[in-house]
């Protein structure tokens, strides 16, 4: 009689009684049997080798029980291996199922669905939050190599792929030991699926599978303001009429993400890296992920943690942590100077509260 080691005593004590009775069902008048339950097994032998020269009375039992331990022995090295078999299939089993409910979860946050059994089909079937598998996005991607790296944000590189149908893309591929890469999935797939605007760049599907978080935005083939303002040979193509434009999107896109969605949401990352520009040259705001919701009438909050990019950040937000929308209007303030001036910034990256911001004249 055997138990695996993940049973307490109980447990075991009540497995080998139902494999007892197993055994009396199947093998009764028997030499011997064998009955295996998940975690227990149960062995009976009995096998009387007696030979002509038999000894005398006294030693007959010896003779019996030599065959009788070596059956036994094979058989118990059989069941222990057996038992470390169930055991490390159980142990694997239960181990992916928690990894499975966690995605499970996080689809149910995002979708706002609670059926876990149906998870999987609603996210196929939704046409807010489609789902794009993984071998689409490799083979889009090229495996994401190098050559179609588009950039490197702070959760994780942006890759350009090529879907099937010739159609284009954009792969932000988060980062996957990244705690801070998971809270921005959330907030980009929550907020992007959910807000609609000609200003705000469009969330094409995602993908969760195999540890990977993967998110996939209709591609902007101009790429961000940025490499526009900044870049000399570029900067010629910023006519007056086309800069002016920039800036009037822009502002739309801030004012529907302030005032004119079911949702008021703070960006908190504004700055020209975050503004695209497709094909026409017309912007749209991206990365959300470090955006942020206000219920009803709430107008600003504090926060403890400080994330943004120094020289876009309003003073307030840096040095205290209170956000509002004026803090996107300050971001945005900043941009304006920018496209009009064709002059960077001078600014970094802020990970923690900020002690003073650095303006330049």
């Amino acid at each position: 009689m055997q138990c695996t080691p993940d049973i307490s005593q109980e447990e075991c004590d009540s497995c080998l009684r139902a494999a007892k009775s197993s055994f009396k069902e199947c093998c009764h008048g028997k030499q011997g049997g064998f009955v295996q339950k998940p975690n227990c097994m149960f062995t009976f032998d009995l096998i009387p080798t007696i030979t002509q020269d038999q000894k005398p009375e006294k030693n007959q039992n010896k003779s019996i029980w030599v065959p009788l331990g070596e059956s036994s022995s094979a058989i118990l090295g059989l069941a222990l291996v057996s038992a470390c078999c169930i055991f490390l299939w159980k142990r694997t089993n239960i181990q992916g199922d928690k990894e499975d409910s966690q995605e499970v979860q996080l689809l149910d946050l995002v979708i706002g669905s609670g059926n876990h059994e149906n998870s999987s089909e609603n996210v196929e079937t939704s046409q807010e939050f489609p789902s794009i598998k993984l071998d689409i996005l490799l083979a889009a991607t090229t495996n994401f190599c190098d050559e179609n790296k588009l950039g490197q944000g702070g959760f994780g590189p942006v890759y350009k792929g090529t879907l099937a149908d010739g159609n284009e893309i954009a792969v932000k591929r988060l980062s996957r030991a990244s705690s801070q890469g998971l809270l921005e999935f959330k907030n980009e797939v929550m907020l992007i699926a959910k807000l609609q605007h000609r200003n705000l760049v469009r969330l094409l599907g995602c993908c969760l599978e195999k540890n990977e978080k993967l998110l996939v935005y209709e591609f902007m083939p101009n790429r961000s303001l940025d490499l526009f303002l900044f870049d000399s040979s570029l900067a010629t193509q910023l006519s007056w009429q086309k800069r002016f434009n920039i800036i009037k999107g822009t502002a739309r896109g801030i004012m529907y993400l302030h005032e004119d969605s079911h949702l008021r949401v703070i960006h908190s990352d504004l700055k020209a890296s975050n503004v695209l520009l497709d094909h026409e040259m017309n912007p749209k705001i991206s990365d959300f992920g470090m955006a942020k919701i206000f219920c009803g009438d709430q107008n600003e909050a504090n926060t403890n943690r400080v994330v943004g990019t120094y020289g876009y950040v309003a003073p307030e937000y840096a040095m205290e942590g209170l956000f509002s929308v004026k803090s996107d209007v300050f971001s945005f303030g900043v941009i304006l100077l920018e496209i009009i001036s064709g002059k960077k910034n001078n600014g970094f990256h802020l990970s923690e509260h900020g002690m003073e911001i650095m303006v330049k004249r």
